[in-house]
């Protein structure tokens, strides 16, 4: 099982993007827990880093183009935990009330 987490960037410009992190998850520890902790984790780094971008952007098409966005550029970043799916719909049986 693995932890994704999307995080949306809106920049002061108003320009959005979004970024998707992906980790293993470590079955020793609860799920919440960890996507907690991975959350904390990536929005302490856009408070103290921002954010690295790599090209193509609009701006330069070179593949090997990095930018860093500094926080002050940074107006909001928003992230929802994501939820566990335990069983698919079909593999849970439906209860008919008479």
């Amino acid at each position: 099982m693995e932890i994704k987490l999307k995080f949306l960037i809106t920049f002061l410009s108003g320009e959005q993007t979004e970024q998707e992190i992906a980790v293993p998850a470590d079955e020793r520890y609860a799920f919440d827990v960890q996507a907690k902790a991975l959350m904390q984790t990536m929005l302490s780094q856009y408070a103290s880093i921002g954010i690295l971008r790599k090209g193509p952007t609009p701006d330069n098409p070179n593949h090997n183009y990095y930018k860093l966005v500094l926080p002050s550029n940074i107006s909001t970043v928003e992230c929802e935990l994501p939820s566990i799916v335990i069983a698919s719909e079909a593999e849970v049986s439906k209860i008919v009330l008479d």
